[in-house]
């Protein structure tokens, strides 16, 4: 029986392979998902340390010079026919320095639409500097009156970050590590859909499933035939991803990505249940659908469930023991652990192993039974 599920494993490579399209397809969101996120890291750390000047409408400018001087330090300046000002705009009151010079608030008021994301950063360097030069005033005023500012400091904290630069890399690149997890239910979609719902239609698989070979034999040579072109994707993107990511200046947030032979070995091995599993309920799904539109309709909707967990799980670093078990959450607890430098759990990763297989094995039984039925069969 060895011999007849590599033949049926290799017919199907062979066709999956001679579909160019989809082969690219397949592996095409395993190169530009880490490329995505590699130029939008290097946008963010562009704009997170960038230095360059903010131009701003100041009106009133005239009533605070020294305010006005201050901000120019912090290359905070007005804007002008050359150097446009952004759409912030700051208002000085004419009231500026009669109210300084009797000690009181000073309503000063920095307009701008806050839901821009672009302009964020700016916003955050304007209104800082205000807070700076107030708390300037604050200590001068105390100081002419011959108190120390300690007084309006009672606490002094102190902050020292433990974080290590594995823990940042963690905190920051886990939603890159996610593509690779994403790449093995994608990569292998395509040829799930071929060789099940695709088969279907060019009326050759009622014709494989007349063979003296056995049904379970049969689907689990197709399983292996999608799933060795998802766990191909998840391993491609697992490779890609430091190397893209070696021409991303990650040193200017305080972090350091790097991960060893031995970390992508493990990895490596533990995606190739999940790329069984993913490839398994795929077949599932498109024999339970009429026809090969149908069943792309049908595996698009099911794909969110897995994409939503990992998005979930990314998003509210939410934890329970039970996760470290299940199939995709298990995956995605290995890959954090490998970016974050903590130590893996030996036993919960070969339970959450066991697991996906053992529900893999529970698929492949339900499909071969789906495959006895002559509706499933002719998609009636």
């Amino acid at each position: 029986m060895k011999r007849v599920f590599f033949t049926i494993w290799r017919k199907e490579m062979l066709d999956a392979v001679r579909d160019r399209r989809s082969l690219m397809a397949a592996m095409s969101y395993a190169l530009f998902g880490p490329m995505l996120m590699a130029v939008a890291f290097m946008v963010l750390i562009k704009d997170v340390v960038s230095e360059r000047d903010v131009r701003v409408h100041i009106d009133g400018a005239e009533y605070a010079p020294a305010l006005v001087n201050f901000l120019e330090s912090r290359r905070i300046l007005p804007g002008s026919d050359e150097h446009p000002a952004q759409d912030i705009w700051l208002e000085i009151p004419e009231t500026y320095a009669e109210d300084l010079a009797r000690a009181k608030p000073i309503p000063i008021v920095v307009r701008a639409d806050y839901s821009e994301r672009s302009a964020q950063s700016q916003r955050n360097r304007v209104e800082s500097a205000l807070r700076e030069y107030g708390q300037s005033i604050a200590i001068h005023r105390l100081t002419l009156r011959g108190i120390s500012s300690e007084v309006i400091q009672p606490l002094q904290v102190d902050r020292q970050d433990t974080a290590t630069k594995g823990s940042r890399a963690a905190l920051v690149l886990g939603m890159v590590m996610v593509f690779v997890l994403m790449s093995v239910f994608f990569s292998g979609m395509n040829v799930a859909i071929d060789s099940s719902a695709g088969e279907r239609e060019r009326n050759s698989l009622e014709f494989l499933l007349a063979q003296p070979v056995a049904t379970h034999w049969l689907v689990a040579a197709k399983a292996t035939a999608a799933a060795s072109f998802a766990a191909f994707g998840g391993i491609l993107a697992l490779l890609l991803i430091p190397v893209v990511f070696l021409f991303v200046p990650l040193e200017k947030l305080g972090i350091d990505f790097a991960m060893s032979w031995s970390q992508q070995f493990v990895i490596a091995l533990v995606l190739i249940p999940l790329a069984l599993f993913a490839s398994i309920l795929q077949l599932f799904v498109s024999f339970r659908a009429k026809s090969f539109k149908e069943a792309q309709t049908y595996i698009s909707l099911v794909m969110f469930i897995p994409v939503a967990a990992i998005f979930a799980l990314e998003f509210t670093r939410f934890e329970h023991p039970i996760l470290k078990m299940l199939p995709v959450t298990s995956q995605h607890n290995v890959l954090f652990s490998s970016i974050a430098g903590q130590p893996l759990d030996v036993m919960a990763v070969i339970a959450g192993s066991a697991i996906t297989l053992a529900l893999t094995l529970v698929l492949v039984g339900v499909v071969t039974r789906m495959l006895r039925s002559e509706k499933v069969v002719f998609g009636l």
